[in-house]
């Protein structure tokens, strides 16, 4: 079971293309985790080190999969996070940079000092000399990796601001101001619905953590929601009655409002909801489908215990049980052959495969139905009877089953996999009810000796039928003016729009807070534009593409500039980090400045490494500030000082954070787009504009930059996939019905005119859709095919009828009104199977059902209705619809001189034709 949208990608598709070059170098697989702090700020003290301490459970390991956290050589842990982004790792690198900055400028300068290929010399050896010195006063003057101080924080964040005061990108894609604080606990109802407003004080906040593909996502999804629980009710020290940020002795948890930090975090992002939709889906199916069984047992006994012919008085309890047995255990048993052939073959399905099971169930018991009121309207003895029946009615049934295949096995020529699967399954259950019900149907109704008497058609029936037969120009002409505003205005007004949040259950919790988390960050389609261009240099090898790193950087930062100005759209990139760190050294001496004046180095790096260590020049810079305005500070600003600058700042970040935005190689970089879920015509429109930027894009050595992908950008491409895809799948599945019967009735034209019903449903999906406001999605789409399958059985039985009564206006009669109580009996049971479908929590289905259901009697009152009065017109034409008085039989050979040997397609030819109902 796969529940992520990436499936839906045909072959060669661009977008897929795209996601192939990110995860080269970078996964895909991100979690978030969202974070809420209702009575305090997220750049508290306190919480940021609540927020620390499951990053240190989730990632103990630092820019590696193993580490030995205990020093003894012996136990190694392991982890699967590749890296988390979040505020706290932000705080935490910055705190820890001063060290590695020191230890960043000494080394480069050691190496440096060494000629040209040369990895050890004299200056590499004396700077680690003298890093090994100064790691003793690392403790004394820099920070360790951990939260810093109250001032620190809020030092290091009040640079996450612009000078008017509005947040960076950088920032609002870690924290957002969205409540008033104190507004109520974050874990209530009404918190979730009403939190006040703004107060500029960051209550929500969001931790990304990118898994590594090997991982297992359920396991690991478990054991994190776990961890998450039992840290919320954990007795902490959290109270700070001083405001000192320093948690005092009196114990708290997460939980509590008034005594506690009113935290909660939870797991969501694509990562979770699609293990939500995997597992969802497994436990869903087995709650609707037992309840699509009791509901189709419960129609097929109200229609074959006589209560609806007798009353209560006259019901038949066994007789209807019987019949229970004999139509449904062939279908139920081959719905479970399906799914175990699926699983089988190692099919992988999204959470649609779940409509197979009642789809199926709904449509295979009248199969074995229309075998056992054959059965029951014939004589002699069982065997005989059994008989007549299957080689009358067995080839209705298979010619029903023929046709069904075809609606369904269309859905194959659509490019997603996911729906050729549906197809598959489908139209490979279609076949299995056929051969199942062949072979356990006649045994098990001689086995329950099943005797049914006949009754009448319902009066209802002659009635409805009166309509087509004495109005059947004024039913045309409905159906014609319906069909045309449908094919209009109505398909005009059908928009397609991929709601992914609406393809997951809306009550899991991971789906309700990616929509608070969509609504709260305008973000949740995460999305990746691929920078080609070299971030680092070196000005003494061949290359001369490396030899200006830094105007990359700032080519970067102008195209990440024009993506923030797109709307629903923010973008941040390295240099949201190299504005985000200081540069505050943790040494300096005479020792040091001898070091650098003694290295052999060209002067530009000499004065800028001295200029580095003066924390009187340094101390409100950032590294942004110092490589793009190198004369504010008295740097060089030559090519080799802003090489030697970026060379410390990569030193300075660990390997994790550092590869959150740039490969191991420097030539790639990653900008991350975000955007919140919005309607797909909105979506497109912002990943145009963002493609346009980025077709604007050059790098120093002639590099480009690759259009979006990721989530957006898949739901574009996809939602494009969805038009063409329903007329690919739709044509086919008409063009093929209609060769079908056209060799089995061997008359091009009756074939089509039995097929009109069917194409007049279909032509009225739009109408439907429209006024019930229902989008064409990954659900939808499949509407037609599905209807193609289901709605030609209805009027195949009537054609047959028809033609087995030899034509004329009494034969069109009589067939409608004979096969109406059948055509009622399938159209309600197969409504009661898919009315379990309601029951499914995930909003795109219901919709889907609810057209399913109604172009369902559509289909049935085309057949009952339309086909009628088509064939009525051309009676009253002088055209005809059948040739002779046994035209389709004769035609077919299956009439003979000799009684006993009838072999029709449906039913006995009699006078007045009725059911055995």
């Amino acid at each position: 079971m796969n529940g992520d949208l990436e499936v839906y990608l045909p072959e060669g598709s661009e977008v897929g293309r795209l996601i192939g070059l990110v995860e080269e170098d970078w996964t895909t697989n991100v979690m978030i985790i969202y974070i809420e702090s209702g009575d305090g700020n997220i750049t508290d003290k306190r919480i940021l080190e609540q927020i620390s301490l499951v990053e240190n459970v989730l990632n103990p390991c630092l820019s590696s999969f193993t580490c030995d956290l205990d020093g003894d050589g012996v136990n190694e842990t392991e982890d699967d996070v590749i890296y988390i982004l979040s505020l706290s790792t932000v705080l935490k690198e910055v705190n820890s940079s001063a060290p590695r900055v020191r230890e960043a400028i000494v080394t480069e300068l050691g190496q440096l000092g060494c000629a040209a290929g040369e990895e050890e010399c004299t200056s590499a050896t004396a700077a680690d000399t003298l890093n090994q010195l100064f790691e003793s006063t690392d403790e004394q003057f820099g920070g360790s990796y951990e939260i810093p101080s109250q001032n620190t924080i809020d030092l290091v964040v009040g640079e996450m601001y612009e000078d008017d005061g509005t947040s960076t990108p950088g920032l609002d894609k870690l924290a957002r101001d969205v409540c008033t604080t104190g507004y109520g606990d974050v874990r209530a109802d009404s918190y979730k619905n009403e939190c006040g407003s703004p107060d500029y004080i960051l209550d929500k906040a969001i931790m990304a953590v990118a898994l590594s593909d090997e991982i297992d996502a359920k396991t690991f999804i478990a054991e994190t929601q776990a961890m998450l629980e039992e840290m919320e009710e954990r007795e902490i020290f959290c109270d700070d009655e001083n405001g000192d940020g320093i948690a005092d002795s009196k114990p708290c948890n997460w939980k509590d409002e008034n005594e506690g930090l009113n935290l909660q975090m939870v797991l969501t992002g694509p990562v979770p909801i699609t293990n939500a939709v995997t597992e969802f889906s497994f436990k869903l199916f087995w709650e609707i489908f037992p309840l699509a069984i009791v509901l189709v047992a419960g129609g097929l006994f109200v229609f074959h215990s006589d209560i609806l012919q007798t009353g209560i008085t006259g019901i038949r309890p066994i007789q209807g049980m019987k019949v229970v047995i004999i139509a449904g255990l062939p279908t139920l048993c081959a719905v479970f052959w399906t799914l175990g052939l699926i699983g089988a073959t190692n099919y992988e399905v999204t959470m649609t495969v779940i409509i197979v099971g009642p789809i199926l169930l709904a449509l295979g018991v009248s199969y074995g139905l229309h075998i056992t009121n054959r059965y029951a309207e014939e004589g002699g003895t069982k065997s005989e009877k059994m008989k007549a029946s299957l080689s009358s009615t067995g080839k209705a049934v298979f010619l029903s089953a023929v046709t069904t295949v075809i609606g369904f096995i269309s859905l194959v020529f659509t490019p997603m996999a996911p729906i050729q699967t549906v197809g598959i399954a489908l139209s490979t259950g279609i076949v299995i009810v056929y051969i199942l019900t062949m072979f356990m149907v006649p045994n098990l109704t001689l086995i329950l000796d099943l005797r049914k008497p006949k009754h009448p058609p319902l009066k209802a029936f002659e009635h409805l039928v009166n309509v087509p037969v004495k109005h059947n120009k004024a039913v045309i002409g409905v159906f014609v003016l319906v069909i045309l505003i449908s094919a209009t205005v109505g398909q005009a007004n059908v928009e397609e729009n991929i709601d992914l949040l609406g393809m997951a259950p809306e009550y899991e919790p991971s789906v309700q807070k990616m929509k608070q988390y969509s609504s709260d960050f305008d973000a949740g389609q995460i999305g990746m534009v691929l920078i080609h261009a070299k971030v680092t240099g070196d000005t003494n090898d061949q290359d001369t593409g490396n030899d200006d790193p830094a105007e990359n950087l700032k080519r970067i930062d102008q195209l990440e500039a024009k993506l923030n100005t797109v709307n629903n759209a923010s973008a941040v990139s390295i240099v949201f980090l190299m504005k985000s760190t200081g540069i505050a050294p943790t040494v300096s001496g005479t020792q040091l400045y001898q070091f650098i004046n003694n290295t052999p180095l060209p002067d530009d790096i000499k004065e800028t490494a001295s200029l580095l260590l003066n924390r009187e020049v340094t101390a409100d810079a950032s590294f942004w500030d110092l490589l793009t305005q190198p004369d504010n500070y008295g740097l060089p600003g030559t090519t080799q000082s802003q090489i030697f600058l970026l060379d410390v700042f990569y030193a300075s970040i660990t390997d994790e954070t550092r590869e959150i935005f740039i490969n191991s190689e420097f030539d790639r970089t990653l900008i991350y787009v975000d955007m919140p879920f919005i309607p797909v015509a909105e979506t497109a429109s912002g990943v145009e504009a963002i493609n346009q930027h980025t077709d604007t894009f050059t790098s120093v050595d002639g590099g480009g930059a690759e259009h979006l992908t990721g989530v957006a950008a898949t739901a574009i491409e996809v939602n494009e996939l969805i038009v063409g895809s329903q007329w690919t799948s739709l044509g086919f599945a008409i063009i093929l019905t209609l060769i079908t019967l056209a060799v089995v009735f061997r008359d091009i034209q009756y074939s089509f005119w039995t097929t009109a019903p069917v194409i007049a449903t279909v032509a009225l999906q739009w109408l439907v859709m429209w006024q019930l406001d229902v989008s064409l999605s990954l659900v939808t789409v499949m509407i037609g095919s599905i209807l193609v399958g289901v709605g030609v059985d209805f009027s195949i039985h009537i054609s047959n009828r028809i033609r087995e009564l030899g034509g004329g206006i009494n034969a069109i009669k009589s067939a409608a009104i004979g096969t109406g109580m059948s055509l009622f009996e399938a159209a309600i049971v197969t409504s009661l199977g898919m009315l379990t479908a309601y029951k499914i929590p995930i909003p795109e289905i219901k919709p889907f059902i609810t057209v399913i259901l109604i172009l369902l009697w559509v289909a049935a009152a085309s057949a009952l209705i339309l086909l009628p009065a088509i064939f009525v017109t051309l009676e009253k034409m002088g055209i005809g619809s059948v040739q002779g008085t046994t035209g389709m039989a004769r035609k077919l050979g299956l009439i003979k001189t000799n009684r006993k040997e009838v072999d029709v397609l449906d039913a006995a030819i009699v006078k007045d034709v009725k059911d055995v109902w």
